[in-house]
């Protein structure tokens, strides 16, 4: 019995062709890194492939699956950073439904670096996870450890400037999207 086979042709680039479907406190995140890695992997902004930055020097391994929130521009000029928390690792470039609970200021060789705090949605052993008040305080001293940390055999400085509100997240969210559809409506318009 012969099987059709099929190809899809169509597909988008994890940053650009995908939507964040922002409702509520949801939105879409698209993972980079599993949970414990070892390897920095990102995805290539011209191909939307994931490609390898660099093995972290130190002995660090990433506390949560960490990605990208799709069509947003951080002031650093990449996509807006996201920690999805979950019980696993998921995959690189995996599209993953996520709760927002906060973000975190942080400022990466003096540019800054901010980053969106969330959980997976489905992931039912988190569901009682629904602020940055619910995350263990031990949790917390953990992720600024580790991006203090991570980098200090690079001789780079990151500064850890503290926790913000779901609000504060919301807000960041917002500028980032704007910045976004700013920037790209501009190479857009400049094209045309």
């Amino acid at each position: 019995m012969k099987k059709d086979i099929y190809i899809q042709t169509n597909i988008s680039h994890p940053w650009h062709g995908l939507d964040s479907n922002w409702e509520n406190n949801l939105i879409n995140g698209v993972v980079e890194i599993p949970k414990g890695e070892r390897s920095k992997f990102e995805i290539d902004k011209q191909s939307g492939l994931i490609k390898l930055d660099r093995v972290l020097s130190g002995s660090q391994e990433y506390p949560t699956n960490y990605g990208i929130i799709p069509k947003t521009l951080g002031e650093d000029g990449d996509p807006l950073d996201i920690l999805v928390l979950s019980n696993s690792p998921l995959p690189s470039l995996c599209l993953v439904r996520c709760r927002i609970l906060g973000a975190f200021k942080m400022q990466d060789q003096g540019i800054p670096d901010d980053k969106i705090l969330a959980v997976a949605d489905k992931d039912a052993t988190l569901s009682h996870l629904k602020s940055m008040d619910d995350l263990p305080d031990h949790f917390k001293n953990e992720l600024k450890h580790f991006f203090e940390q991570y980098t200090v055999l690079e001789n780079k400085t990151v500064n850890f400037l503290g926790f913000e509100s779901y609000e504060a997240a919301n807000l960041l969210i917002t500028k980032c999207r704007d910045r976004y559809q700013h920037t790209y409506a501009m190479d857009k318009i400049g094209t045309s």
